[in-house]
């Protein structure tokens, strides 16, 4: 497992730098987490203060290519909905 430092607003990464990271927990900008998945990009990260646990994009399972494939897949699917509502908005005003 590895160490990383999560912002206590969002949760999203700080850093994996103790230096910097130790300062920002002094400062209150974040808290240390000694149990964060190894080998995974840390845009996958996000600490989950309710469960105190580090939850992964896509899972620990995928590879970060996988999950970049995962993340343009979900945002294809978004915005097709995205474009399938504003027709049917269209359209109902046209008529």
């Amino acid at each position: 497992m590895a160490t990383m430092y999560f912002k206590t607003e969002t949760g999203e990464p700080f850093t994996a730098n103790a230096v910097t990271g130790d300062d920002g927990v002094a400062k209150g900008h974040c808290v240390k987490v000694d149990d964060a998945p190894d080998n995974i990009a840390e845009w996958r990260m996000k600490y989950n203060f309710s469960t105190s646990a580090v939850e992964v994009y896509a899972t620990v399972s995928k590879t970060d290519d996988e999950a970049v494939q995962a993340q343009l897949d979900a945002n294809a699917t978004e915005k097709s909905a995205e474009v399938e509502t504003e027709k049917a908005r269209i359209a109902a005003n046209a008529g």
